[in-house]
């Protein structure tokens, strides 16, 4: 009913605004959140971690209704004209000749104070949207959604079938960042039952979640022009553009305002000048996006259509070559596409004037458009494969479907992004303030697709920070925390630079101002965090009722009123599926809510470390409460771990020296008995303090506890303090015992570690007594050729292909890993068959082909240079055949002359193997030919087919290539 509530609220503030010539502006409520006892039970005085969570869950629960509500609340005050300040987009002044409707497009003047490029003075615009705002808690848990209906035991409405707005309404209520399908599907369903106000107000819902989705703009325009709301397609311009730089968005911006300025009828030349004013507008703002040359060919044409002739000598004449040049001239330097087709056109436009001035504009033009060029080329390979989205999704988590992808567009965004900071323009030196807009620019294109990614906003906070952009980094971590609510890493860069840019005052009150401004971004990250640990409750109690549910239908009482009582089975019971799911599913959501709670704890942390630094220690329940109040609200509240006692207590050790830490490492000790980390935490600052008698009492106290797996760590660390500080009788009674608990450990290891010091083991030293035999290189492998290019390239060598299983008899290699033995070899006098054929009959093959011989047929004469290398194959079998026969009979081999013989020259077989080791082993397990059982070709059919082929003949030049 809460949300309900709020809902209601906020349409009826937005139904308030009802009159579109006042500026609307919002201003959030910094009104700070009291902290409130509840129930009146503390938390240390919990006999056990159940009771602590139960009172933890109720406090958020009740805490979590005031703390919302005075952070979401949004305030809509009335503007004056004073404090606003029209930006340079044309008016619509004198869109016809019988009305006058101005272009809303007024924003706040912090907010184009760097961003916004200077334009020529216009007329004041009147007139102002209704502010949408920005995104409230209450807006993002997408409530504003209809009156609660029937409710299930879990609290969820009861909808019909063919209730479809229902259905959708609670998948937005239960998703709203992540179920963008159902945003549109409502969108799509209220237009198509033309409920264009219901459409509307789903509408401003959406943009408060995604400002940013240029599609949804664009369809929010067209749907009112097809309605002919003219005065709303204004409003909705005027709150889109300058947030939005899309392309096509701002193109349906100028289709619309030479749309309402008819030049057919135009003889002041009025309507002219707004267009004209527009596209300088437009230009100015997304002028550098590469999509942007259909724009600036629209400009050049534009400026040739108005009146005068290019070249002649009137005013009007010498004003339209003016225009023309200067539009050239700028568009020629940009890296848009279209380039090379506008420097034609200017090329042909100065030559058409004057060939003498014609070279002299071109030369200083030259070098510009040839950088334009050599970036665009570079700029269209560099993106290519990035997706330009404007309606951003939610990352999805490391290691599930998607998270591949979702790694490769943001490097290459960040490729964009760096590519610009290298400056390839060449503007760092002319214009600065061009290449700080052109690395802007990127990062708004990237977080158009990756408003759900922090580190892009933090990213481009940084770059801000670092080139003298205070306010537009402070608007980017602003407008982050909106997108990203839960991000701890936008919260501690918002609240240090609260702290750094907040001047510091003398006095107690100066402190407490300060202490409130840095505490807000952490309280409203503690309040979205809380409220993530009680929707995870509420989710894990939802799913365990459908489990419930399901099995109480899958039971069937026939099936158990067929139960024999006569037949009894001694075999244990089976565990109940519906058990074992709902084990699996707390078990799951616990590990999910300690995580959880180790955030929140982390974020207490740094926020006792801020105020400590601001406000000292301080004093509970005091305006200056300093570290100890943020430790003592920590505790009000709930879900944290053991983490936060050991901060608080090393705060107060390290920075005050107060024997408060002491108290709290005990206090702690009792919350948390069996907590390893804490243990080890408080024995260490034990060891600290030279407090080894209460050291040892600590240890022992905890190690009785917990079981053996539990201490490991604690029984290391004590281990090592007794043998670096304590005497042998008491290592000897100590390792004793640690044999005895962790029989795995090894005894060399642990022996070794009461001699080390630091990094340094003497025991692990081995000194180099012979460096000539002690020393030797390894005989290095060849690389395999995809290594060696690998290699070459400067790359990392890829990693081995998998390892066949030794084959027996194989020797193994350097390093473990076994080389397959090279297949036999035959005797040089066998005919050599195929590997892949085996022989047909029983006999041993092993030493010899396996193919069967032939018949003997007439071998018929050849001539030429294939019957000399017949008979030269011929005579160095004959060779290898006498000279296996002379070693078999012992006789002497010839030696080498230097001379080749070619008769007596050894054959291939008789060296190694000329193909690798792989292939060989690769042939020699292919199947044989008997296993062979698919299409069989006929040898005399494929001879009679290739010598039916007709070839060109090889004097002729024709055919393809010859044409």
């Amino acid at each position: 009913m809460k949300a309900t509530h709020d809902i209601q609220e906020t349409q009826a503030a937005t139904d308030e605004v009802v009159d579109p010539a006042i500026t609307i502006t919002t201003a959030t409520a910094t009104a700070e959140t009291n902290g409130h006892e509840h129930g009146g039970h503390d938390r240390e005085q919990s006999a056990t971690h159940e009771e602590q969570a139960q009172r933890g869950a109720s406090e958020v629960d009740r805490d979590d209704t005031p703390a919302t509500s005075a952070r979401n609340s949004t305030v809509l005050s009335v503007a004056s004209p004073a404090t606003s300040a029209a930006i340079g987009a044309p008016t619509l002044g004198a869109l016809d000749s019988s009305s006058v409707v101005p272009v809303p497009v007024t924003i706040l003047r912090d907010e184009i104070q760097e961003t916004t490029p200077s334009l020529p003075p216009t007329p004041t615009i009147a007139q102002q949207p209704p502010s949408w705002g920005t995104p409230t808690k209450a807006a993002q848990v997408a409530g504003q959604v209809a009156p609660a209906q029937k409710t299930t035991t879990s609290g969820k409405r009861k909808r019909l079938p063919q209730d479809l707005v229902g259905q959708l309404e609670d998948r937005i209520a239960d998703n709203p960042r992540g179920d963008v399908d159902a945003w549109l599907s409502l969108i799509e369903e209220h237009k198509r039952k033309g409920k264009f106000e219901d459409a509307r107000a789903v509408y401003e819902r959406f943009f408060v979640i995604f400002p940013q989705a240029a599609q949804q703009w664009m369809g929010y325009v067209r749907m009112e022009l097809d309605n002919n709301e003219l005065t709303r397609v204004e409003q909705v311009f005027s709150r889109s553009l300058l947030t939005v730089p899309n392309v096509e968005l701002w193109s349906l911006y100028l289709d619309y305002i030479r749309r309402r300025n008819n030049l057919t009828n135009d003889p002041s030349g009025k309507a002219r000048g707004i267009i004209s004013q527009a596209y300088e507008f437009v230009l100015n703002n997304i002028g550098c996006d590469k999509e942007a040359g259909r724009i600036w060919q629209d400009q050049i044409a534009f400026i040739k259509s108005a009146p005068g002739n290019v070249g002649g000598s009137s005013w009007m004449d010498q004003q339209k070559m003016d225009s023309l040049r200067k539009v050239y001239q700028k568009a020629v330097t940009q890296p848009v596409i279209g380039v090379e087709a506008m420097w034609r056109e200017y090329d042909g436009f100065e030559h058409g004037l004057n060939k003498m001035t014609a070279k002299k504009f071109l030369q200083e033009r030259s070098p510009s458009f040839m950088t334009a060029r050599a970036c665009l080329v570079e700029l269209t390979n560099l993106t290519r494969g990035l997706r330009r989205e404007t309606l951003p999704r939610l990352p999805p988590a490391p290691g599930y479907e998607g998270d591949d992808d979702w790694n490769y567009q943001v490097a290459l965004w960040k490729k964009w992004i760096k590519w610009e900071k290298d400056d390839p323009v060449v503007l760092a030196k002319e214009d600065p303030a061009a290449l700080r807009n052109r690395i802007i620019y990127a990062y708004k294109q990237a977080l158009m697709a990756l408003r759900f990614w922090p580190e892009m906003w933090f990213e481009a906070a940084e770059y801000c920070f670092n080139n003298d952009m205070d306010a537009q980094g402070m608007e980017f971590l602003k407008q982050g925390l909106q997108a990203n609510p839960e991000s701890a890493l936008l919260t501690f860069r918002h609240a240090e630079r609260l702290e750094v840019i907040t001047p510091a005052e003398d006095g107690e009150a100066a402190a407490v101002r300060k202490g409130q401004f840095v505490r807000k971004p952490y309280d409203d990250l503690l309040t979205t965090l809380y409220g993530l640990y009680a929707k995870m409750q509420t989710r894990e109690r939802e799913e365990i009722e459908r489990l419930e549910d399901e099995a109480a239908n899958a039971d069937s009482p026939r099936s158990r009123a067929d139960d024999d009582d006569d037949d009894y089975d001694d075999r244990p019971a089976p565990q109940n599926p519906k058990e074992k799911k709902i084990n699996e599913l707390k078990e799951k959501s616990k590990a999910e809510m300690l995580r959880l709670s180790k955030v929140i704890s982390a974020v207490w942390i740094d926020l006792m470390r801020a105020m400590r630094r601001i406000q000292g220690h301080g004093r509970v329940n005091e305006p200056l409460g300093g570290s100890r109040q943020i430790f003592a609200d920590a505790r009000k509240k709930g879900k944290i771990t053991s983490d936060v006692y050991v901060a608080s207590a090393l705060i107060e050790y390290h920075c005050y020296r107060d024997p408060a830490a002491l108290k709290i490492f005990e206090r702690g000790m009792k919350l948390f008995p069996e907590d390893e980390d804490f243990a080890l935490e408080y024995l260490k600052h034990l060891v600290n303090i030279n407090d080894i008698t209460n050291a040892r009492a600590m240890f022992e106290t905890f190690v009785s506890k917990v079981p053996a797996e539990k201490a490991q760590r604690v029984y290391r660390f004590f281990y090592e303090y007794e043998a670096h500080y304590g005497d042998l009788a008491q290592v000897y009674k100590l390792e004793k015992r640690m044999t005895e608990l962790f029989p795995a450990d090894q005894k060399l290891e642990q022996f070794s570690t009461r001699y080390s010091y630091h990094t340094v083991d003497p025991c692990k030293y081995l000194p180099i007594i012979s460096p000539s035999h002690q020393t030797r290189p390894k005989p290095l492998l060849p690389l395999p050729p995809e290594a060696a290019a690998a290699v070459a390239a400067g790359l990392p060598i890829p990693p081995p292909p998998p390892i066949p299983p030794p084959i027996p008899g194989a020797a193994p290699l350097i390093g473990g890993t076994f080389h397959p033995p090279p297949p036999p070899v035959p005797p040089p006098n066998l005919r050599i068959g195929s590997p892949k054929r085996a022989a047909q009959d029983d006999d041993d093959f092993s030493s010899r082909a396996r193919k069967l011989p032939r018949a003997d047929s007439p071998v018929p004469v050849l001539k030429g240079a294939a019957g000399r290398r017949l008979n030269q194959i011929k005579q160095q079998q004959a060779a290898a055949a006498a000279a296996a026969a002379a070693a078999a009979a012992g006789a002497p081999v010839p030696k080498d002359t230097g001379r080749r013989d070619y008769a007596n020259a050894p054959t291939r077989r008789d060296k190694e193997p000329a193909l690798p080791d792989a292939i060989m082993h690769l042939l020699s397990i292919l199947p044989g030919a008997d296993k062979y059982n698919a299409v069989r070709f006929r040898p005399d059919a494929m001879v009679a087919l290739l010598a039916g082929v007709q070839l060109p003949s090889a004097g002729g030049v024709g055919g393809y290539y010859g044409n």
